[in-house]
Protein backbone atom coordinates (compact mmCIF):
# COMPACT_ATOMS: atom_id res chain seq x y z
CA UNK A 1 0.00 0.00 0.00
CA UNK A 2 1.45 3.19 -1.04
CA UNK A 3 1.98 5.85 1.28
CA UNK A 4 -1.52 8.27 -0.19
CA UNK A 5 -3.59 4.88 -0.07
CA UNK A 6 -2.43 4.52 3.76
CA UNK A 7 -3.13 8.06 4.32
CA UNK A 8 -6.38 7.67 2.94
CA UNK A 9 -7.14 4.89 5.17
CA UNK A 10 -6.10 6.42 8.64
CA UNK A 11 -7.01 9.54 8.01
CA UNK A 12 -10.69 9.57 6.50
CA UNK A 13 -12.17 8.15 9.97
CA UNK A 14 -9.97 10.60 12.16
CA UNK A 15 -12.27 13.72 11.29
CA UNK A 16 -14.41 14.66 14.04
CA UNK A 17 -16.17 17.70 16.35
CA UNK A 18 -13.67 19.95 18.47
CA UNK A 19 -12.85 17.54 21.40
CA UNK A 20 -13.20 19.64 25.17
CA UNK A 21 -9.43 18.06 25.25
CA UNK A 22 -6.78 19.35 23.00
CA UNK A 23 -6.02 15.93 22.48
CA UNK A 24 -4.44 15.93 18.75
CA UNK A 25 -1.66 18.79 18.59
CA UNK A 26 2.14 18.63 17.88
CA UNK A 27 4.20 17.32 21.06
CA UNK A 28 5.40 19.96 22.88
CA UNK A 29 4.19 23.38 23.84
CA UNK A 30 1.34 24.51 22.62
CA UNK A 31 2.40 28.73 23.11
CA UNK A 32 5.79 29.45 23.50
CA UNK A 33 7.23 28.46 27.23
CA UNK A 34 6.29 31.65 29.44
CA UNK A 35 8.37 33.80 31.37
CA UNK A 36 7.45 33.01 35.28
CA UNK A 37 9.96 34.28 37.90
CA UNK A 38 8.74 37.86 37.72
CA UNK A 39 4.96 37.31 37.18
CA UNK A 40 2.00 38.28 39.58
CA UNK A 41 0.02 35.08 38.51
CA UNK A 42 3.42 32.65 39.78
CA UNK A 43 3.72 34.93 42.40
CA UNK A 44 -0.19 34.73 43.78
CA UNK A 45 0.13 30.93 43.33
CA UNK A 46 3.01 31.20 45.35
CA UNK A 47 1.44 33.08 47.93
CA UNK A 48 -2.00 30.52 47.81
CA UNK A 49 0.45 27.68 48.54
CA UNK A 50 2.37 29.31 51.18
CA UNK A 51 -0.51 29.91 53.15
CA UNK A 52 -2.08 26.90 52.51
CA UNK A 53 1.16 25.12 53.55
CA UNK A 54 1.12 27.36 57.00
CA UNK A 55 -2.32 26.34 57.69
CA UNK A 56 -1.71 22.47 57.15
CA UNK A 57 1.61 22.87 59.53
CA UNK A 58 -0.68 25.05 61.86
CA UNK A 59 -3.70 22.25 61.82
CA UNK A 60 -5.98 24.60 60.50
CA UNK A 61 -6.86 22.16 57.39
CA UNK A 62 -5.88 18.82 57.48
CA UNK A 63 -2.37 18.06 55.96
CA UNK A 64 -2.50 14.22 56.00
CA UNK A 65 0.79 13.27 57.45
CA UNK A 66 1.71 13.59 61.16
CA UNK A 67 3.80 17.67 60.86
CA UNK A 68 5.32 17.29 63.58
CA UNK A 69 7.23 14.47 62.34
CA UNK A 70 8.17 15.52 58.42
CA UNK A 71 10.81 18.35 57.40
CA UNK A 72 10.46 19.02 54.01
CA UNK A 73 11.72 21.81 51.05
CA UNK A 74 9.60 22.41 48.14
CA UNK A 75 10.88 24.87 44.87
CA UNK A 76 10.07 26.08 41.60
CA UNK A 77 12.69 26.12 38.85
CA UNK A 78 12.23 28.59 35.50
CA UNK A 79 14.10 29.15 32.48
CA UNK A 80 14.14 32.63 33.51
CA UNK A 81 15.07 32.37 36.86
CA UNK A 82 18.14 34.87 37.50
CA UNK A 83 20.37 32.13 39.52
CA UNK A 84 20.28 28.80 38.50
CA UNK A 85 20.53 27.65 42.18
CA UNK A 86 17.53 29.93 43.41
CA UNK A 87 13.63 28.64 42.65
CA UNK A 88 11.18 31.30 41.86
CA UNK A 89 9.38 29.66 44.78
CA UNK A 90 10.49 27.64 47.97
CA UNK A 91 8.69 26.74 51.30
CA UNK A 92 11.38 24.88 54.16
CA UNK A 93 9.46 23.33 56.94
CA UNK A 94 11.60 21.72 59.76
CA UNK A 95 9.44 19.43 61.84
CA UNK A 96 9.28 20.29 65.65
CA UNK A 97 10.35 16.89 66.79
CA UNK A 98 13.48 16.81 64.78
CA UNK A 99 16.39 17.05 67.23
CA UNK A 100 19.42 15.91 65.38
CA UNK A 101 20.95 17.88 62.00
CA UNK A 102 20.57 21.80 61.11
CA UNK A 103 18.71 23.81 63.27
CA UNK A 104 17.31 25.60 60.01
CA UNK A 105 15.81 24.22 56.99
CA UNK A 106 16.96 26.52 53.59
CA UNK A 107 17.55 25.29 49.79
CA UNK A 108 21.14 24.61 50.98
CA UNK A 109 20.33 21.83 53.08
CA UNK A 110 20.85 18.22 52.68
CA UNK A 111 18.11 15.23 51.98
CA UNK A 112 18.80 11.54 50.88
CA UNK A 113 17.07 11.66 47.42
CA UNK A 114 17.00 7.95 46.87
CA UNK A 115 15.97 6.97 43.43
CA UNK A 116 16.36 10.62 41.90
CA UNK A 117 19.93 9.45 42.62
CA UNK A 118 19.14 7.74 38.85
CA UNK A 119 18.60 10.88 37.12
CA UNK A 120 22.44 11.74 38.03
CA UNK A 121 23.36 8.26 37.42
CA UNK A 122 21.60 8.61 34.04
CA UNK A 123 23.00 11.99 33.02
CA UNK A 124 26.51 10.57 33.78
CA UNK A 125 26.19 7.70 31.48
CA UNK A 126 24.98 10.11 28.53
CA UNK A 127 27.75 12.26 29.56
CA UNK A 128 30.16 9.40 29.21
CA UNK A 129 31.07 9.38 25.79
CA UNK A 130 30.53 5.53 25.49
CA UNK A 131 28.10 4.19 22.87
CA UNK A 132 25.15 2.95 25.45
CA UNK A 133 24.03 0.65 22.57
CA UNK A 134 26.63 -1.61 23.63
CA UNK A 135 26.48 -4.59 25.41
CA UNK A 136 27.07 -4.65 28.71
CA UNK A 137 29.57 -7.18 28.70
CA UNK A 138 31.99 -5.49 26.22
CA UNK A 139 32.39 -3.73 29.55
CA UNK A 140 31.96 -6.76 32.03
CA UNK A 141 32.91 -9.55 30.41
CA UNK A 142 32.89 -12.14 33.52
CA UNK A 143 29.07 -11.38 32.84
CA UNK A 144 29.27 -13.71 29.58
CA UNK A 145 29.46 -16.96 32.13
CA UNK A 146 27.37 -19.69 30.55
CA UNK A 147 26.23 -20.40 34.25
CA UNK A 148 23.99 -17.46 33.91
CA UNK A 149 20.47 -17.48 34.22
CA UNK A 150 20.32 -14.39 32.31
CA UNK A 151 21.72 -13.24 28.66
CA UNK A 152 23.71 -10.23 29.56
CA UNK A 153 25.08 -10.18 25.96
CA UNK A 154 21.73 -8.97 24.70
CA UNK A 155 21.36 -6.19 27.42
CA UNK A 156 23.07 -2.62 26.49
CA UNK A 157 23.93 0.23 28.56
CA UNK A 158 21.04 1.98 27.65
CA UNK A 159 18.30 -1.09 28.55
CA UNK A 160 20.18 -0.57 32.01
CA UNK A 161 19.46 3.02 32.22
CA UNK A 162 15.88 3.16 31.02
CA UNK A 163 14.25 -0.23 33.28
CA UNK A 164 14.21 -2.31 30.20
CA UNK A 165 16.74 -4.82 30.64
CA UNK A 166 14.32 -7.45 32.53
CA UNK A 167 17.54 -7.29 35.50
CA UNK A 168 16.52 -8.13 39.31
CA UNK A 169 15.90 -5.50 41.25
CA UNK A 170 18.21 -5.84 43.69
CA UNK A 171 21.00 -7.88 44.54
CA UNK A 172 20.50 -8.97 48.92
CA UNK A 173 18.26 -5.79 49.48
CA UNK A 174 15.17 -8.13 48.76
CA UNK A 175 15.92 -10.19 51.37
CA UNK A 176 13.87 -9.48 54.25
CA UNK A 177 15.88 -11.25 56.90
CA UNK A 178 15.19 -9.39 59.87
CA UNK A 179 11.39 -10.79 59.21
CA UNK A 180 12.82 -14.56 58.83
CA UNK A 181 10.47 -15.30 61.97
CA UNK A 182 7.55 -14.26 60.46
CA UNK A 183 8.13 -15.90 57.37
CA UNK A 184 7.70 -18.77 59.34
CA UNK A 185 5.09 -18.26 61.57
CA UNK A 186 3.15 -17.48 57.93
CA UNK A 187 3.69 -20.94 56.29
CA UNK A 188 7.01 -20.43 54.54
CA UNK A 189 9.78 -23.03 55.47
CA UNK A 190 12.18 -22.51 57.68
CA UNK A 191 15.98 -21.65 55.60
CA UNK A 192 19.11 -21.56 57.07
CA UNK A 193 21.44 -18.76 57.33
CA UNK A 194 23.73 -20.29 54.12
CA UNK A 195 20.47 -20.29 51.78
CA UNK A 196 20.73 -16.45 51.82
CA UNK A 197 22.76 -14.96 49.28
CA UNK A 198 26.61 -14.14 50.52
CA UNK A 199 26.23 -10.75 51.18
CA UNK A 200 24.25 -7.57 51.07
CA UNK A 201 21.26 -9.10 53.57
CA UNK A 202 20.64 -6.86 55.85
CA UNK A 203 20.92 -7.84 59.43
CA UNK A 204 22.78 -11.13 58.18
CA UNK A 205 25.99 -10.12 56.45
CA UNK A 206 27.91 -6.89 54.61
CA UNK A 207 27.67 -5.24 51.67
CA UNK A 208 28.26 -6.72 48.46
CA UNK A 209 31.92 -5.48 46.69
CA UNK A 210 31.95 -5.17 42.49
CA UNK A 211 32.69 -9.11 42.03
CA UNK A 212 30.34 -10.09 44.26
CA UNK A 213 27.36 -8.05 42.65
CA UNK A 214 28.58 -9.33 39.54
CA UNK A 215 28.05 -12.91 40.68
CA UNK A 216 24.88 -12.20 42.14
CA UNK A 217 24.02 -11.27 38.46
CA UNK A 218 24.82 -14.17 37.43
CA UNK A 219 22.84 -16.51 39.97
CA UNK A 220 19.62 -14.22 39.77
CA UNK A 221 16.63 -14.79 37.88
CA UNK A 222 15.62 -12.36 34.97
CA UNK A 223 12.54 -10.20 35.65
CA UNK A 224 11.28 -10.40 32.30
CA UNK A 225 12.81 -10.91 28.80
CA UNK A 226 15.15 -7.81 27.38
CA UNK A 227 12.96 -4.44 26.01
CA UNK A 228 9.41 -7.18 26.95
CA UNK A 229 8.62 -4.47 29.00
CA UNK A 230 9.55 -1.90 32.03
CA UNK A 231 10.98 -3.99 35.57
CA UNK A 232 11.85 -1.64 37.84
CA UNK A 233 15.79 -2.00 38.93
CA UNK A 234 17.96 -1.25 41.19
CA UNK A 235 20.95 -2.66 39.77
CA UNK A 236 20.63 -2.08 36.70
CA UNK A 237 22.03 0.88 38.00
CA UNK A 238 25.08 -0.11 40.01
CA UNK A 239 25.90 -2.63 36.86
CA UNK A 240 26.05 -0.13 34.46
CA UNK A 241 28.21 2.38 36.50
CA UNK A 242 30.48 -0.82 37.34
CA UNK A 243 30.88 -1.08 33.32
CA UNK A 244 31.93 2.99 33.22
CA UNK A 245 34.00 2.36 36.12
CA UNK A 246 35.56 -0.04 34.06
CA UNK A 247 35.69 2.38 31.12
CA UNK A 248 37.00 5.23 32.84
CA UNK A 249 38.70 3.89 35.51
CA UNK A 250 36.57 5.82 38.31
CA UNK A 251 34.39 5.15 40.89
CA UNK A 252 31.02 6.51 41.47
CA UNK A 253 32.17 9.25 43.79
CA UNK A 254 34.80 9.93 41.30
CA UNK A 255 31.90 10.50 38.87
CA UNK A 256 29.42 12.17 40.35
CA UNK A 257 31.98 14.70 41.38
CA UNK A 258 33.99 15.01 38.30
CA UNK A 259 30.90 14.93 35.60
CA UNK A 260 28.18 16.47 37.26
CA UNK A 261 28.84 18.03 40.71
CA UNK A 262 32.23 20.12 39.47
CA UNK A 263 31.30 20.78 36.12
CA UNK A 264 27.61 22.51 37.04
CA UNK A 265 28.48 23.92 40.55
CA UNK A 266 26.66 21.57 43.10
CA UNK A 267 27.61 21.64 46.50
CA UNK A 268 25.65 19.57 48.50
CA UNK A 269 25.09 16.46 45.67
CA UNK A 270 27.80 13.52 46.24
CA UNK A 271 27.04 9.71 47.48
CA UNK A 272 26.22 9.13 51.01
CA UNK A 273 26.83 10.00 54.19
CA UNK A 274 26.17 13.80 53.99
CA UNK A 275 26.86 16.14 56.09
CA UNK A 276 25.43 16.07 59.35
CA UNK A 277 25.34 19.83 60.15
CA UNK A 278 23.75 20.81 56.81
CA UNK A 279 21.25 17.73 56.85
CA UNK A 280 17.53 17.53 57.33
CA UNK A 281 17.31 14.14 59.97
CA UNK A 282 13.96 13.41 60.68
CA UNK A 283 13.57 11.63 64.20
CA UNK A 284 13.40 7.78 64.11
CA UNK A 285 15.54 5.04 62.33
CA UNK A 286 16.35 6.54 59.39
CA UNK A 287 19.18 5.54 56.73
CA UNK A 288 21.17 9.08 57.14
CA UNK A 289 24.10 8.53 57.79
CA UNK A 290 24.60 5.08 55.73
CA UNK A 291 27.28 4.38 53.58
CA UNK A 292 25.40 2.92 50.24
CA UNK A 293 28.43 1.58 48.29
CA UNK A 294 28.32 -0.19 45.20
CA UNK A 295 24.15 0.45 45.40
CA UNK A 296 24.76 4.48 45.63
CA UNK A 297 23.99 4.60 41.65
CA UNK A 298 20.27 3.40 41.82
CA UNK A 299 19.44 5.58 45.19
CA UNK A 300 22.59 6.48 47.45
CA UNK A 301 22.96 9.95 46.71
CA UNK A 302 22.66 13.08 49.00
CA UNK A 303 21.47 16.48 47.12
CA UNK A 304 19.47 20.07 48.12
CA UNK A 305 17.07 21.98 46.65
CA UNK A 306 19.98 24.86 45.30
CA UNK A 307 21.91 21.78 43.60
CA UNK A 308 18.68 20.16 42.25
CA UNK A 309 17.23 23.63 41.17
CA UNK A 310 20.73 24.28 39.11
CA UNK A 311 20.67 21.25 37.69
CA UNK A 312 17.11 20.84 36.60
CA UNK A 313 17.87 24.59 35.71
CA UNK A 314 20.33 23.73 32.96
CA UNK A 315 18.13 21.06 31.90
CA UNK A 316 15.58 22.99 30.82
CA UNK A 317 17.85 25.67 28.80
CA UNK A 318 19.80 23.08 27.47
CA UNK A 319 22.85 24.30 29.11
CA UNK A 320 23.41 20.97 30.96
CA UNK A 321 26.42 19.95 28.90
CA UNK A 322 24.73 18.13 26.44
CA UNK A 323 23.97 19.38 22.84
CA UNK A 324 19.97 20.50 22.79
CA UNK A 325 18.99 17.16 20.40
CA UNK A 326 20.70 15.29 23.02
CA UNK A 327 18.69 16.90 25.72
CA UNK A 328 15.51 16.34 24.06
CA UNK A 329 16.23 12.66 22.98
CA UNK A 330 16.51 12.36 26.87
CA UNK A 331 13.27 13.68 27.72
CA UNK A 332 11.72 11.18 25.70
CA UNK A 333 10.03 7.82 26.41
CA UNK A 334 11.11 4.51 25.94
CA UNK A 335 8.39 2.06 26.95
CA UNK A 336 4.75 2.43 28.38
CA UNK A 337 4.09 1.92 31.94
CA UNK A 338 0.07 2.30 31.85
CA UNK A 339 -2.48 4.24 30.19
CA UNK A 340 -1.29 7.67 30.81
CA UNK A 341 2.37 6.64 31.99
CA UNK A 342 5.70 5.86 30.09
CA UNK A 343 9.46 5.00 31.39
CA UNK A 344 12.69 6.92 30.06
CA UNK A 345 15.87 7.26 30.92
CA UNK A 346 14.98 6.81 34.13
CA UNK A 347 11.79 9.49 33.83
CA UNK A 348 8.60 8.43 35.15
CA UNK A 349 6.53 9.29 32.52
CA UNK A 350 3.15 10.95 33.46
CA UNK A 351 0.74 12.53 31.00
CA UNK A 352 -2.62 13.65 32.88
CA UNK A 353 -5.61 15.52 31.41
CA UNK A 354 -6.68 17.66 34.30
CA UNK A 355 -3.40 19.74 35.14
CA UNK A 356 -4.69 22.61 33.09
CA UNK A 357 -9.10 21.97 34.03
CA UNK A 358 -9.33 25.73 32.48
CA UNK A 359 -7.92 24.63 29.08
CA UNK A 360 -7.61 21.19 29.47
CA UNK A 361 -5.13 18.84 27.28
CA UNK A 362 -2.41 15.94 27.95
CA UNK A 363 0.36 17.70 29.80
CA UNK A 364 3.58 15.58 30.43
CA UNK A 365 6.04 15.40 33.60
CA UNK A 366 8.76 14.18 32.85
CA UNK A 367 9.55 12.73 37.30
CA UNK A 368 11.14 10.50 39.10
CA UNK A 369 10.64 9.61 42.51
CA UNK A 370 12.54 8.26 45.32
CA UNK A 371 12.84 7.02 48.40
CA UNK A 372 15.09 5.96 51.51
CA UNK A 373 13.86 4.74 55.03
CA UNK A 374 12.02 8.22 56.45
CA UNK A 375 12.95 9.98 53.14
CA UNK A 376 11.40 11.25 50.04
CA UNK A 377 11.72 13.23 47.18
CA UNK A 378 10.09 14.08 43.63
CA UNK A 379 12.29 15.52 40.43
CA UNK A 380 8.86 16.85 38.33
CA UNK A 381 10.32 18.65 34.58
CA UNK A 382 7.40 20.72 32.85
CA UNK A 383 9.39 21.08 29.60
CA UNK A 384 6.09 22.58 28.17
CA UNK A 385 6.68 25.47 30.88
CA UNK A 386 10.01 25.50 31.00
CA UNK A 387 9.19 24.61 34.66
CA UNK A 388 11.06 22.02 37.63
CA UNK A 389 9.26 21.31 40.28
CA UNK A 390 11.41 19.85 43.50
CA UNK A 391 10.17 17.91 46.83
CA UNK A 392 12.02 16.83 48.95
CA UNK A 393 11.32 15.00 52.53
CA UNK A 394 12.40 14.06 55.91
CA UNK A 395 9.58 11.55 57.95
CA UNK A 396 6.66 9.77 57.16
CA UNK A 397 6.85 9.00 53.46
CA UNK A 398 2.81 9.59 53.49
CA UNK A 399 3.71 13.28 53.06
CA UNK A 400 5.41 12.85 50.02
CA UNK A 401 2.95 12.89 47.11
CA UNK A 402 0.48 15.31 48.83
CA UNK A 403 3.37 17.68 48.66
CA UNK A 404 4.53 16.66 45.21
CA UNK A 405 0.74 17.06 43.77
CA UNK A 406 0.36 20.28 45.51
CA UNK A 407 2.89 21.76 43.63
CA UNK A 408 1.96 19.96 40.58
CA UNK A 409 -1.88 21.39 40.80
CA UNK A 410 -0.74 24.96 42.30
CA UNK A 411 2.00 25.96 39.28
CA UNK A 412 1.25 24.10 36.35
CA UNK A 413 -2.02 25.85 35.42
CA UNK A 414 -0.75 28.85 37.18
CA UNK A 415 2.15 28.60 34.30
CA UNK A 416 -0.51 27.69 31.80
CA UNK A 417 -2.41 31.00 32.14
CA UNK A 418 0.82 33.01 32.06
CA UNK A 419 1.31 31.49 29.03
CA UNK A 420 -1.72 32.24 27.46
CA UNK A 421 -1.57 36.01 28.62
CA UNK A 422 1.72 36.45 27.56
CA UNK A 423 0.88 34.75 24.30
CA UNK A 424 -2.40 36.74 23.67
CA UNK A 425 -0.24 39.88 24.16
CA UNK A 426 2.36 39.23 21.81
CA UNK A 427 0.86 37.17 19.42
CA UNK A 428 -2.63 37.12 19.07
CA UNK A 429 -2.37 40.52 17.11
CA UNK A 430 -2.72 41.56 13.67
CA UNK A 431 0.19 42.33 10.96
CA UNK A 432 0.05 44.41 7.94
CA UNK A 433 2.80 44.33 4.88
CA UNK A 434 4.17 48.03 5.54
CA UNK A 435 3.42 49.95 2.07
CA UNK A 436 5.77 51.76 -0.07
CA UNK A 437 6.66 52.39 -3.70
CA UNK A 438 7.00 49.36 -5.21
CA UNK A 439 4.45 47.02 -2.94
CA UNK A 440 0.88 47.93 -3.91
CA UNK A 441 -0.12 44.85 -1.75
CA UNK A 442 -2.00 45.20 1.42
CA UNK A 443 -1.84 41.80 3.08
CA UNK A 444 -3.12 41.29 6.76
CA UNK A 445 -2.80 38.34 8.82
CA UNK A 446 -4.63 38.26 12.15
CA UNK A 447 -4.47 35.46 14.94
CA UNK A 448 -6.39 34.92 18.11
CA UNK A 449 -6.37 33.12 21.58
CA UNK A 450 -8.91 30.50 21.40
CA UNK A 451 -9.68 28.01 25.12
CA UNK A 452 -6.90 25.86 23.76
CA UNK A 453 -4.00 27.44 21.18
CA UNK A 454 -3.71 30.28 18.66
CA UNK A 455 -5.52 30.29 15.73
CA UNK A 456 -5.46 32.12 12.48
CA UNK A 457 -8.38 34.44 12.11
CA UNK A 458 -7.82 35.75 8.61
CA UNK A 459 -5.47 36.78 6.26
CA UNK A 460 -6.55 39.14 3.50
CA UNK A 461 -4.91 40.75 0.60
CA UNK A 462 -6.52 44.14 -0.20
CA UNK A 463 -9.61 42.65 0.76
CA UNK A 464 -9.42 39.41 -0.87
CA UNK A 465 -9.68 36.37 1.47
CA UNK A 466 -6.56 34.16 1.27
CA UNK A 467 -7.40 32.28 4.26
CA UNK A 468 -10.16 30.50 2.37
CA UNK A 469 -7.78 30.31 -0.66
CA UNK A 470 -5.32 28.49 1.81
CA UNK A 471 -7.59 26.40 3.27
CA UNK A 472 -9.12 25.70 -1.04
CA UNK A 473 -5.52 24.57 -1.96
CA UNK A 474 -5.16 22.27 1.32
CA UNK A 475 -8.51 21.09 0.43
CA UNK A 476 -7.36 20.42 -3.45
CA UNK A 477 -3.83 18.75 -2.33
CA UNK A 478 -4.36 17.00 0.63
CA UNK A 479 -8.09 16.30 0.16
CA UNK A 480 -7.85 13.81 -2.22
CA UNK A 481 -6.91 11.17 0.60
CA UNK A 482 -8.01 12.72 3.57
CA UNK A 483 -11.36 13.78 5.47
CA UNK A 484 -12.34 17.27 4.61
CA UNK A 485 -10.68 19.96 6.75
CA UNK A 486 -12.82 21.74 8.90
CA UNK A 487 -12.80 26.20 9.70
CA UNK A 488 -9.76 26.13 12.21
CA UNK A 489 -6.61 26.08 11.58
CA UNK A 490 -4.14 26.21 14.22
CA UNK A 491 -0.53 26.91 14.86
CA UNK A 492 1.91 25.66 16.79
CA UNK A 493 5.66 26.74 17.97
CA UNK A 494 8.21 24.18 16.47
CA UNK A 495 11.36 25.11 18.86
CA UNK A 496 13.18 25.84 15.49
CA UNK A 497 15.02 29.54 15.57
CA UNK A 498 16.62 31.34 13.37
CA UNK A 499 18.94 34.94 13.51
CA UNK A 500 18.15 37.41 11.16
CA UNK A 501 18.77 41.32 11.29
CA UNK A 502 16.06 44.33 11.26
CA UNK A 503 16.66 47.43 10.80
CA UNK A 504 20.33 47.07 11.73
CA UNK A 505 19.53 44.72 14.88
CA UNK A 506 19.87 41.41 15.62
CA UNK A 507 16.83 39.67 16.15
CA UNK A 508 15.40 36.12 16.28
CA UNK A 509 12.92 34.24 14.26
CA UNK A 510 10.95 32.06 16.03
CA UNK A 511 9.33 28.96 13.49
CA UNK A 512 5.67 28.35 13.48
CA UNK A 513 3.64 25.88 12.06
CA UNK A 514 -0.18 26.01 10.83
CA UNK A 515 -1.82 23.04 12.08
CA UNK A 516 -5.54 22.44 10.11
CA UNK A 517 -8.35 20.70 11.83
CA UNK A 518 -10.63 17.95 10.08
CA UNK A 519 -14.43 19.22 10.16
CA UNK A 520 -17.45 16.96 11.25
CA UNK A 521 -17.01 13.02 11.39
CA UNK A 522 -18.51 10.86 8.67
CA UNK A 523 -21.10 8.91 10.02
CA UNK A 524 -21.38 5.10 9.81
CA UNK A 525 -23.96 2.43 11.35
CA UNK A 526 -21.11 -0.10 11.80
CA UNK A 527 -19.32 -1.01 14.83
CA UNK A 528 -16.54 1.03 15.83
CA UNK A 529 -17.84 4.41 14.52
CA UNK A 530 -15.37 7.05 15.48
CA UNK A 531 -12.80 4.45 17.26
CA UNK A 532 -9.93 5.80 15.59
CA UNK A 533 -10.51 9.32 16.61
CA UNK A 534 -8.75 9.47 19.25
CA UNK A 535 -5.76 8.19 17.34
CA UNK A 536 -4.00 11.30 15.83
CA UNK A 537 -2.30 10.93 12.81
CA UNK A 538 -2.43 15.11 12.05
CA UNK A 539 1.18 15.48 12.70
CA UNK A 540 1.26 13.40 9.66
CA UNK A 541 0.37 16.26 7.40
CA UNK A 542 3.19 18.58 8.10
CA UNK A 543 5.22 20.18 4.96
CA UNK A 544 3.13 18.01 2.42
CA UNK A 545 2.29 21.25 -0.03
CA UNK A 546 4.96 23.76 -1.29
CA UNK A 547 4.84 26.74 -3.08
CA UNK A 548 7.61 27.40 -5.09
CA UNK A 549 10.08 25.51 -2.28
CA UNK A 550 8.31 27.38 0.51
CA UNK A 551 5.47 25.28 2.84
CA UNK A 552 2.07 26.57 3.00
CA UNK A 553 1.84 25.97 7.12
CA UNK A 554 5.62 27.57 7.98
CA UNK A 555 5.45 31.24 9.05
CA UNK A 556 8.02 32.91 11.12
CA UNK A 557 7.52 35.72 13.88
CA UNK A 558 10.59 37.82 14.57
CA UNK A 559 11.26 38.68 18.35
CA UNK A 560 13.42 41.44 19.57
CA UNK A 561 16.27 41.49 22.19
CA UNK A 562 13.62 41.72 25.10
CA UNK A 563 11.31 38.96 23.90
CA UNK A 564 8.62 41.11 22.14
CA UNK A 565 7.24 40.13 19.10
CA UNK A 566 7.85 42.61 16.41
CA UNK A 567 6.91 40.90 12.81
CA UNK A 568 5.79 38.21 10.89
CA UNK A 569 6.34 36.83 7.65
CA UNK A 570 4.69 33.93 5.36
CA UNK A 571 7.59 32.89 3.30
CA UNK A 572 4.73 31.02 1.22
CA UNK A 573 2.90 34.23 0.68
CA UNK A 574 6.22 36.23 -0.06
CA UNK A 575 5.04 38.77 2.27
CA UNK A 576 8.47 40.20 3.65
CA UNK A 577 8.44 41.09 7.14
CA UNK A 578 5.22 42.17 8.28
CA UNK A 579 4.81 44.43 11.47
CA UNK A 580 2.10 44.17 14.64
CA UNK A 581 -0.51 46.73 13.91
Amino acid sequence: MNIYARLSVLLLSLAGPTSAVLNCRPEGPILPKPRLSNSSGIKAAGANLTKTLNNAIKGSIKAGWPVENVSFSLAVVSTDQKNAGVPIWEYHHRAEKNVRGTKKVTRDSQYLIGSVSKVISDYILLKSGVDIDRPVTDFLPKLKSPKSKIDWSGITLRMLGSQLSGAPTNNGFSEYYFLKDLFVQSGFPKLKDSDYPSCGVIGLNKGCSANETLDGMITQYPVTAPMERAAYSNIAFVVFVLALQEVTGKNYTELVADVVSKPLGLQNTLPSPGDDAKAVIPPGNSTWGSDYGYNAPGGGLVSSVADLSKFTYKLLTRSIGLTPTQTRQWLKPEAYTGAYSAVGLPWEIFRPLNLTPAHPHPVTVYGKGGGAQLYSSQLNVVDEYGMGLIMLSAGNPGASIFLSDALLATFVPAADQVAREQAKKEYARTFKSPSSKTQTKSLEASFKLDSDSLVVSEIRDNGEDVFAGIKKMWGLTMGQYTAAFGSTVRLFPTDLAQTAQMNGKNVTGEVWRLWPEFGEAMESDLPGSRLSYDNCLQWSLGDWVHYGKEPLDRIIFYKDADGHVIGLEMPFLRTGVMKPM
